[in-house]
């Protein structure tokens, strides 16, 4: 293989299917070893309105003097041909750029493209708190500066890509894309090439309050279907702003077919989003009337009734009273850690999880995932809702905190 091109796109929206466009592409090429080798990026004008401006930090007026996608059409074409394509969330970034590519007059015999997911294989590498990437580069100990921004975005996926390629031992175990996307029979370019013309993203970016958002993501548990974690990806930002406009509604019900979901599974996913927003509501054990609207906006935005609402309190309020009583049994328990006991860190924690593990296995501690045998989880909220946490009060393992944790070492290893 000649190697990967790792793409990011931020769009006007969340379906090509709805004339969203390609607002700013980022391109890096990495080597066959994770090596980053180039990249390049440009703002692009779609010819419409820009889209969702809170979140991409694009305005009308930055994309004014942009090329259009049909102008570096041809050199995204060949970023591609003969490349493995790799994207965080994929298959959303290559319906876009297929897409753009049609429009463009590029004629492409097999929809959709394939390419490697690091959204997708970031269970298989990564302990993350959720499927984001910015949570995903967080967990490999990889930088990711303004978000949001597609070259930097295309930088962090490519670095985690790296990452992946590292702890596979540059054995990875997607043979099966690399074949398919080796094969691809890209077509050639017809015309001649015009003068490959870039935009710059502006160095004053639209401020975005993500930690909102951020508080609800963290609590979503992750998915074992990578067709769940695609949709879910796009219901986050759509929830942005708190309001699904009609639009945007179209635009997820475009997704969650392309993604194969049926009606079901997708309220089931709206219940999960429901869920996680009744646990922040309920952080401070009161939930106010303006916390109680807006579940019941959200809940009514997402196709759900207002008895989703109390049963999703209900629900949020019962994981937190079983997490408080185990963090206290820890402390009365008398818990003693012993080398060899299986500990767990989740969540984004005042140390990095890196030094934890690092200090577990100093003490002959084994950090690793959740199994009927973990001693303890150690948690940055006990009142999660993640995987791991739903995992651990299953198999009656205690979660506790990081200064609880603290303690616990202390005193089981005393000298």
């Amino acid at each position: 293989m000649d190697g990967y091109t790792v793409i990011d796109v931020e769009t006007t929206g969340f379906s090509p299917q709805q004339n969203d466009r390609v607002v700013e592409i980022g391109v890096v090429y990495v080597s066959p070893r994770g090596e980053i080798q180039d990249h390049w990026s440009t703002i692009v004008n779609p010819r419409r309105d820009v889209g969702p401006t809170h979140v991409h930090g694009l305005t009308a007026t930055d994309v004014s003097t942009a090329p259009t996608f049909d102008e570096i059409a041809p050199y995204v074409l060949r970023a591609l041909t003969g490349r493995v394509v790799v994207a965080h969330n994929a298959s959303f970034d290559l319906r876009f750029v297929a897409s753009e590519l049609v429009r463009a007059g590029i004629a492409l015999e097999q929809l959709p493209l394939d390419g490697i997911c690091t959204m997708q294989w970031s269970p298989a590498f990564l302990n993350a708190t959720s499927r984001r990437l910015a949570d995903c580069c967080r967990a490999g100990g990889i930088s990711l500066v303004n978000a949001h921004s597609a070259i930097d975005d295309a930088l962090a996926t490519a670095a985690l890509l790296g990452h992946y390629l590292d702890l596979a031992q540059y054995d990875p175990p997607w043979t099966d894309t690399l074949a398919a996307c080796t094969a691809y029979p890209w077509p050639t370019f017809p015309g001649s090439y015009p003068e490959l013309r870039m935009t710059r993203r502006h160095e004053v970016r639209s401020a975005r309050q993500d930690e909102w958002l951020d508080r609800i993501v963290s609590r979503m548990p992750r998915a074992a279907d990578p067709r769940v974690d695609s949709y879910l990806a796009v219901l986050e930002t759509a929830m942005f702003d708190r309001f699904l406009a009609e639009h945007e509604k179209e635009a997820l019900v475009a997704v969650a077919l392309d993604s194969g979901l049926s009606r079901g599974q997708v309220l089931d996913l709206h219940g999960d989003y429901l869920l996680a927003m009744a646990a922040v509501a309920l952080e401070d054990h009161v939930v106010t009337p303006e916390e109680r609207g807006d579940l019941e906006s959200v809940a009514s935005m997402l196709g759900l009734r207002s008895t989703d609402v109390d049963e999703a309190l209900r629900a949020a309020h019962e994981d937190a009273v079983a997490s408080q009583a185990a963090a206290v049994s820890v402390s009365s328990s008398g818990i003693v850690l012993e080398p060899g006991d299986r500990v767990v860190f989740t969540g984004d924690m005042v140390r990095e999880r890196e030094e934890w593990e690092s200090i577990a296995r100093g003490h002959g501690l084994d950090p690793g995932g959740v199994t009927k045998k973990t001693k303890v989880v150690v948690a940055a909220d006990p009142n999660s809702l993640s995987g791991k946490g739903r995992k651990a009060r299953s198999y009656g393992v205690p979660i506790v905190t990081e200064a609880a944790f603290e303690r616990l070492m202390s005193e089981s290893f005393a000298a």
